[in-house]
């Protein structure tokens, strides 16, 4: 089981550096408003009317976007009113030149726009400047792509465009070069006309659409009109808008076609299930002669224009391309018939005016509103910062653990530290001391001290801590039967030299460094705290655990996997595989009920079962707790030794996995169910703590290789793939960009199988969603950006808890008065300790706990370079790889400080007092057994005693 956590962490480390960017997340929605006026030039002056308000999307080939709003504008326009910030501009709305209605000549490569020789009727001989110059340009969709209508506007003088959806943009002819036979696009065959897709151009009321969208109508031909081919828009578009009133003919013969009309006129049922008012052909004959054709409701939604590449008709290569620095917002049938009416209008006006006046449409294009910074953010860095303290700090809890399991045998007399007067002759003393054991549970404490395992007489087993002194005393940390020691004895001492430095060589530098870490050393009894105590010795008693607390106590030695150089190489391999493997093929799915079913365990290991096991007692007594950790005794899996809190702890985490699963296949966008990213974020979590508590880097040379290998990786597949696929591989894979499915047709059929999920990025990730923002967006961070300087982080972690635990372990002090266990520095201390203020005390452990060490230091470096990455973010408006910022910040503190302390060097290898620490580690998981010893010794004492009496 251990070994299977083990690899199951290792692969969910390498699957989850997939996802190392901090991205942003956001939903089609129109971006823009454009406010629409009516312009009137008199001799008395100008009069200037307020007619309506339109929504528009941007494109995302333009440089330049419309000034950005007021906040007051996402519910009232800005030039409702005569008056006009100076902030916003307005603009003459126009139509193409007559020469170029669709503004598609150039791209066909008729005219050169770039060029005004020659093009005197669209240029100014004396100015230069192009027809349209300092105009919006309001064209129609079709015949060519949309940046290059947007760039043969920008040539000629447009300040911006707008591009509005049609009925005819969704017809095209097979092969133009039979344009002049009718046969060949006429009824019955209609072979060289391309039909508007269904479901993408239009629906007929045969599939599940958002909001019962869709119905179906027979239209006849003869009313139609296909000449030119292959659609004659200015005739049929009047006979296909509109509604029953209008003289529709599709709302008309689709209200005609309802069975059970269900007490709704023909207006309201055509509402109801078109809400565009408009109908497309579908190129399906209603009958065998083709006389009568299929009508369908027209989709009519916000689209987002996307650059064309090279299909843009000419021979120039995309990244050669003259840059679109124009605005260019696109809208949709509805509102451009409006806007394109009201420009006709205005013209016809002109020309009937006799008393001089000029009227014109005007228009003033402005960003939604929305937040410059969002709270989600801050609140996301927070999150991120913490759980990886969590994590880290829970790599290293072993460490604390042992100091508490070896303080209370200690204090319950199962340990004891005595002192022998002569040192032995095997180390080059006078001899008659015990001679220092020669195996692998030998080591030396500060230099000056060892630390034994061995069996000892009728004591059964021994624990000897030897240190070596001026003047050539030592002790022995022996570990004893409490009944033993008291007759041996009659008290518990822990002993050591009075002028003794407390300090390892590694160690002593940094300690040195504020005075309240050279006093604040920990008595055995108290969690390894540095907080400094008054306490008599005469007046204290030895406290006893009682069993609770001795089970509470144990030491359980995790496993762990340790990380060399080549698994590091071979780590970011199989991470580079997992993300072409993403991006190339649809995997989203098995990715996501992989990480469901992996995070239920995570979060039945991690939360539940120290949960239930924490507080089963607590509320339902010990009865209850000794129940839920007694094993399952049931037919057919009674052999399994599974416990009760672990069925119960597997059951609750794989309850909220599984619903987890069934919400992400439930939306398109999962990430708007608070239930769904609150789970997500909670397995996320629950994910670097199991990792980082199971894969270990013991030496910086490992982790140098790692970090500096990822920090390749990101900007590789950030910011250079786009130069090779034409987007970035990783913030696609990471956003869900990368699916085959078309958003906009999931927009109209969130129900679709092939739509559940599609717009969820890949689920190893943290995410908060953007609060006050139309475009529904969500901040995130990888949990690659966690893990990945996380294994640093945790290094430096373990390393600090090891000094500590040695440190200790060293430094104990010399008592022998009654049962205290006071430390020299603490007795030292006591009075001066008194006199403090608890909020002085309190400063100086946050000062220790951010500077002392290498961990304060390494989570301050991640923090300031998770800020660094989300500043980025925010600057350049698209997603960053974080580890371009996190690696520096955190791998260049650490050298730093290991080269400005003089451990470097030890760092670099592998700290030999990590090994100490290791050792003191193992003796601790044995104190059970030798407390087990002890207390059989002492039974067997006790009963000789008895017998001899």
């Amino acid at each position: 089981m251990k070994s299977q956590r083990s690899s199951s962490a290792a692969a969910a480390a390498a699957a989850i550096l997939v996802a190392t960017t901090v991205t942003i997340a956001q939903a089609v929605e129109p971006t823009t408003f454009v406010d629409v006026r009516r312009t009137k030039s008199m001799v008395s002056g100008v009069d200037i009317n307020y007619l309506f308000r339109i929504t528009a999307t941007e494109s995302t080939f333009s440089q330049t976007s419309p000034p950005k709003g007021y906040k007051s504008s996402t519910k009232h326009p800005l030039s409702s009113s005569s008056k006009l910030s100076s902030d916003f501009s307005s603009f003459h709305l126009t139509l193409p030149p007559p020469s170029d209605v669709w503004l598609c000549d150039e791209s066909k490569g008729y005219i050169d726009y770039s060029n005004p020789t020659g093009n005197t009727d669209l240029f100014d001989t004396v100015t230069g400047n192009g027809v349209l110059y300092q105009k919006y340009v309001l064209v129609e969709r079709g015949e060519c792509s949309f940046e290059a209508k947007t760039r043969s506007a920008q040539r000629l003088g447009a300040a911006g465009v707008i591009i509005r959806n049609t009925l005819d943009s969704r017809y095209g002819l097979v092969d133009e070069d039979y344009v002049e036979d009718e046969s060949r696009h006429g009824p019955p065959l209609w072979e060289n006309t391309l039909w508007p897709k269904e479901k993408y151009d239009y629906e007929c009321g045969n599939n599940n659409a958002v909001g019962g969208v869709g119905l179906r109508a027979e239209i006849e031909t003869s009313r139609l009109n296909f000449s030119p081919p292959p659609y004659n828009g200015e005739h049929n578009n009047v006979l296909l808008t509109g509604t029953v009133e209008d003289g529709n003919l599709c709302a008309l013969e689709s209200y005609g076609m309802k069975n059970n009309n269900d007490g709704e006129d023909g207006d309201s049922f055509f509402r109801k299930h078109c809400p565009s008012e408009r109908c497309l052909l579908t190129g399906r004959n209603a009958t065998a002669d083709g006389s009568k054709m299929e009508a369908c409701c027209a989709w009519d939604l916000n689209i987002v224009m996307s650059r064309d590449g090279d299909n843009d008709g000419d021979a120039i290569p995309a990244e050669e391309e003259e840059e679109i620095i124009i605005p260019s917002l696109f809208v949709t049938m509805k509102y451009g018939e409006e806007l394109n009416q009201l420009v006709l209008d205005s013209e016809s006006n002109n020309n009937l005016n006799g008393d001089g006046s000029v009227q014109l449409i005007s228009v003033v294009p402005y960003a939604r509103w929305y937040p410059a910074y969002h709270f989600s953010t801050i609140v996301l860095w927070a999150l991120a910062v913490f759980s990886l303290w969590i994590a880290c700090c829970e790599s290293a809890k072993e460490y604390r653990d042992s100091w508490k399991v070896i303080s209370v045998a200690v204090n319950d007399g199962v340990l004891v530290f005595q002192r022998n007067s002569v040192r032995p002759a095997s180390e080059g003393g006078e001899g008659g001391g015990r001679a220092r054991a020669d195996t692998d549970d030998t080591m030396n404490l500060a230099e000056d001290g060892d630390l034994e395992l061995a069996a000892v007489d009728d004591l059964g087993m021994q624990v000897e801590m030897t240190e070596q002194r001026e003047g050539g005393e030592n002790g022995v940390f022996a570990a004893a039967a409490a009944a033993a020691a008291a007759s041996a004895n009659d008290e518990f001492v822990i002993n050591s030299d009075d002028d003794k430095d407390d300090e390892t060589p590694a160690t002593t530098e940094n300690n040195a460094a504020t005075a309240d870490e050279s006093n604040a050393a920990a008595t055995p009894a108290e969690e390894g705290s540095s907080e400094p105590v008054s306490t008599s010795a005469a007046d204290t008693p030895a406290p006893v655990s009682t069993p609770t607390q001795q089970t509470q106590q144990q030491v359980i030695a995790q496993p762990r996997m340790e990380l060399n150089a080549m698994h590091a190489v071979l780590f970011v391999a199989c991470a580079s595989g997992i993300l072409f493997l993403l991006f190339f093929f649809d995997l989203a799915r098995i990715v996501t009920v992989v990480y469901g079913l992996g995070g239920s365990a995570v979060m039945a290991q991690i939360i539940f079962q120290p949960l239930y096991t924490r507080f089963s007692a607590r509320i339902f007594g010990e009865s209850f707790a000794a129940k839920l950790s007694a094993n399952v005794n049931l037919p057919k899996v009674r052999d399994l030794g599974w416990k009760w809190i672990d069925v119960l702890s597997s059951a609750s985490g794989y309850a909220l996995g599984i619903m987890w699963i069934i919400v992400s296949f439930s939306y398109v966008q999962p990430l708007t169910v608070t239930y769904y990213w609150v789970v997500q974020d909670i397995m996320g979590v629950c994910y670097c703590i199991l990792i980082l508590g199971l894969i270990q880097i013991n030496t910086i040379k490992v982790a140098s290789i790692l970090l500096v290998l990822v920090f390749i990786y990101d900007v590789f597949y950030v910011f250079v793939t786009p130069y090779i696929f034409g987007r970035s591989v990783m913030v696609d894979v990471a956003s869900g960009a990368s699916s085959s499915v078309d958003q906009a047709y999931c927009d109209k059929y969130p129900s679709e199988s092939a739509c559940a999920g599609s717009e969820a990025p890949l689920p190893m990730l943290l995410a908060l969603p953007w609060i006050g923002d139309f475009r529904g967006g969500f901040s995130m961070i990888g949990l690659g950006d966690l893990v990945l300087p996380g294994l640093l982080i945790s290094f430096a972690a373990r390393y600090d808890a090891s000094k500590d635990l040695v440190r200790k372990c060293s430094q104990t002090s010399n008592v022998r008065n009654g049962n205290a266990v006071v430390t020299e520095s603490a007795a030292a201390s006591s009075g001066e300790t008194t006199e403090q203020s608890r909020q002085q005390y309190q400063v100086g452990r946050i000062k220790k706990a951010l500077f002392r060490g290498y961990f304060g230091p390494l989570m301050v470096a991640y923090a300031v370079g998770l800020t660094a990455a989300y500043i980025a973010v925010w600057g350049m408006k698209k997603g960053q790889p974080a580890l371009l910022y996190l690696v520096p910040a955190c791998l260049g503190t650490m050298v730093f400080l290991g080269w400005k302390r003089k451990e470097l060097s030890d760092l670099w290898t592998g700290p030999k007092i990590m090994l100490k620490a290791n050792r003191i580690l193992r003796l601790a998981t044995k104190v059970p057994q030798i407390r087990s010893e002890a207390e059989r010794a002492a039974s067997t004492s006790l009963a000789d005693t008895t017998s001899i009496a």
